[in-house]
């Protein structure tokens, strides 16, 4: 809208055409309050002085500030006239009202029901609503797409034999892919059209709440003339104050706008663009695609390189334990102290509730994985502390183990021989009580209870941690395999093997056979050599010379003098049972600045490769006699019908059946967890290398988060058993299972 200007008498155009002013140039006339009629009454000589002394302070008088106070005015009556009328296009519903309604001739209200048109949210707009579908369509449709992809799983398996074939089946495959993608944009523009209306609403209503506090703003400033001729910086804070009442109200706006915009998505935005440009200039289409072309290309040229340089980063973040050494280590000891303690009331309990004549125990498996507990609260928690998660830790505890005492009474008879008054003898059945303390002890496997826990970006970053083993390794492998499998006693509390009673163990036990090498940790200097008969026996200390240690202890032979300088891998001594030790095994420890840490979280394992790629390592298959026993209990649920989050032995799933026939079968005591669980716990092994008894992985055979989703135990000759539909043996050669076919594992004995 143009701005039309006023003249004073002295100052109106002749009759010749006017000269065109600068758009920056202002109008002359000069207004005092709110009377628009006065002019300036300042002599023609008087004005340039004026403007060019007091230029600055013009802005900041009274009588300009009216004039922006009503400008400010007229513009917010007509956001609020726009208001109205898009308000009044929105679409309506009638709605049923009661109202109350005084009726003058009989001089008392009366209620009456009216219908009233009220506008539609745009949630409820049936544009915007998911179409319901029927049961039996829902039904239909999973059969059509059941059939559908059971047709291109044949044609799958035969088209590499015929080019034309091929070629014809990807070419349906695009047909089909771009006929839903049409479908789907057309209702984005559908809904981007329909929408409309509420775009145009949440627009005004975001304009003249600024609008409103502009203008509140102004009002102040011209009934408050002191504030102009204040500091600038209290004007500042003043008009901050004013307009803070408008920000919740504006963020309202907004937050609906962006709601809208949502709804309309990115594809109305691009029909919008491309109808302009069409209308417009035609020709321009081709340059603007193009253009879009180069743009498209370049961005993504510059998204690789960004992945290259961030990927790498992004990855170690996300395979590294990020809390503090110190909580790391707390964290496990803690949960490792309350498990011993645990077992202890176990074995004390007819000691502590005496009186019973028969103690009946069905207690399950008292272990939990470290690598899996730690995973979860860096998974779920970060950059943790001990003091933070410990109440955490108490309840994985509560929920893993559930300990109940139940006393019986049991009423029991035999046969005693009695001498009557005349002194003969006669048998008689004499009953008595029995007490019994059922002590059971439930238990949950914690892989379980933890995955429970977690949402599915949570998990996905767990089975990253369980991969890499938290990535924080400051020492190098003691051996030359992985030494998982070997590990006879962990760091933390235990209950001694020679004194009996719960006391802290500094390091870990390694049991290998008397003889095998152990290789130094890192590159540094050996600061002690020595025996020590009550403890360590024969052992070796090296020093990194950055504060951290590695002790080795009860060694066979010591091969390394004291104040000698050695590299990683090099042999420094052999595996033995020296000094107090039950048998052969190498106890490590790994200090850092003082303070002992779990070598579990800092000592390179051997199955790691990278930043936590699992490796081939040391696994031990089934002996024949093993497999027998395991085969034998595997073949006598054939038959049971699958079912998901079954344990058996009526309904099993997968993950449950493979648990249930190692455990069962005293094999091994594989605790119930998922398909991805089983997997962390095993140790991938080549194909070629595969045994009866190993289990075969498979993934992407459901939609889940998980890598792994489903397995079965090798019988041998391509042969499976797992829990199918219902469990039954089948051939792992088939295309399916080659399709979904990930890795062949043995447990960690």
């Amino acid at each position: 809208m143009r701005r039309r200007l006023r003249f004073s008498e002295n100052e109106r155009p002749s009759d010749s055409p006017p000269k065109k002013r600068k758009r920056k140039q202002k109008s002359s006339e000069y207004y005092t309050g709110k009377n628009e009629g006065a002019r300036d009454t300042r002599p023609p000589g008087d004005e340039a002085q004026s403007d060019q002394s007091s230029r600055g302070e013009e802005k900041a008088t009274p009588a300009h500030n009216s004039h922006k106070v009503e400008k400010l005015e007229q513009k917010s009556e007509r956001y609020k006239e726009r208001l109205g009328e898009a308000h009044k296009a929105l679409p309506t519903k009638k709605k049923l009202t009661r109202k109350r309604i005084y009726d003058e001739q009989k001089d008392k209200a009366k209620t009456k029901f009216i219908f009233e048109k009220e506008a539609i949210p745009i949630g409820e707009a049936k544009w915007n609503k998911s179409k319901k579908r029927t049961a039996a369509k829902v039904i239909s449709g999973g059969a059509k797409r059941m059939a559908v992809n059971e047709i291109h799983s044949e044609i799958y398996q035969v088209e590499h034999e015929n080019v034309g074939t091929k070629t014809a089946h990807r070419g349906e495959l695009l047909g089909e892919s771009a006929y839903r993608g049409g479908k789907r944009f057309a209702r984005s523009a559908y809904r981007f059209h329909k929408n409309r209306p509420y775009r145009k609403v949440a627009k005004l209503e975001a304009r003249n709440l600024k609008a409103e506090a502009k203008l509140s703003y102004q009002r102040v400033l011209r009934d408050n003339p002191k504030l102009l001729k204040g500091n600038p910086l209290a004007r500042f804070f003043q008009k901050r104050r004013i307009k803070r009442q408008y920000a919740a109200a504006f963020r309202n706006a907004k937050q609906s706008g962006k709601a809208v915009k949502k709804s309309a998505g990115i594809v109305g935005k691009a029909s919008n663009l491309v109808s302009n440009i069409i209308r417009r200039n035609p020709i321009t289409l081709v340059k603007v695609a193009l253009l879009g072309l180069m743009i498209v290309m370049l961005m993504t040229m510059f998204s690789m390189c960004m992945s290259i340089l961030s990927g790498g980063t992004m990855m170690v973040g996300a395979a590294t334990y990020v809390a503090d050494y110190t909580d790391i280590d707390d964290a496990e000891i803690a949960y490792g102290e309350w498990t011993v303690d645990l077992q202890i009331y176990l074995r004390n309990i007819e000691r502590t509730h005496a009186g019973f004549d028969e103690y009946r125990y069905d207690v399950g498996e008292i272990n939990h994985d470290p690598f899996a507990l730690m995973a979860y609260l860096t998974a779920v928690y970060g950059e943790f502390t001990f003091a933070e998660i410990e109440p955490i830790l108490r309840e994985l505890f509560a929920q893993q183990y559930r300990l109940t005492l139940t006393p019986e009474v049991e009423i029991r008879a035999h046969t005693e021989t009695r001498i009557d008054r005349d002194g003969n003898a006669y048998a008689t059945t004499v009953e008595y009580e029995w007490r019994v303390l059922h002590v059971t002890l439930q238990t949950r496997p914690l892989t379980m209870i933890l995955f429970s826990r977690m949402d599915s970006d949570q998990r996905q970053h767990f089975n990253i941690l369980m991969a890499s083993r938290g990535a924080r390794q400051i020492v190098g492998n003691p051996f030359d395999r992985n030494w998982l499998p070997f590990v006879s006693s962990r760091y933390g509390y235990r209950i001694h093997p020679i004194q009996g009673d719960k006391r802290f163990h500094a390091g870990i036990d390694i049991a290998l056979p008397t003889g095998t090498e152990i290789l130094a940790g890192f590159d540094g200097t050996v600061t002690r050599v020595g025996y020590d008969a009550d403890g360590y026996g024969n052992f070796v200390v090296i020093d990194n010379g950055a504060g951290i240690q590695a002790l080795y202890a009860h060694c066979h032979r010591v091969l390394v003098l004291q104040g000698q300088s050695v590299s990683e891998g090099d042999v420094i001594a052999t595996v033995g049972s020296t000094g107090a030790s039950t048998g052969s095994h190498l106890h490590m420890e790994v200090i850092r600045h003082g303070r002992r840490l779990n070598p579990l979280f800092f000592v390179v394992t051997g199955c790691e490769g990278g930043l936590g790629g699992i490796q081939y390592g040391d696994a031990r298959p089934l002996t024949p006699e093993e497999f027998a026993i395991l085969y034998a209990e595997a073949i006598r649920h054939l038959g049971t019908p699958y079912v998901y989050g079954a344990n058996g032995p009526h309904a099993f799933d997968c993950s449950s059946f493979v648990a249930w026939v190692y455990r069962h079968s005293s094999i091994y005591p594989l605790a119930r967890t998922t398909a991805q669980g089983i997997f962390n716990q095993s140790i991938p092994i080549p194909m070629s290398h595969i045994s009866p008894g190993d289990i075969v992985f498979f993934t992407r055979t459901y939609s889940t988060t998980d890598t792994v989703t489903h397995l079965g135990i090798y019988l041998g000759n391509g042969q499976m058993i797992h829990a199918g539909r219902p469990v039954n043996i089948t051939s792992i050669h088939t295309p399916f299972w080659q399709n979904h076919f990930y890795a062949v594992g043995r447990l960690r004995w």
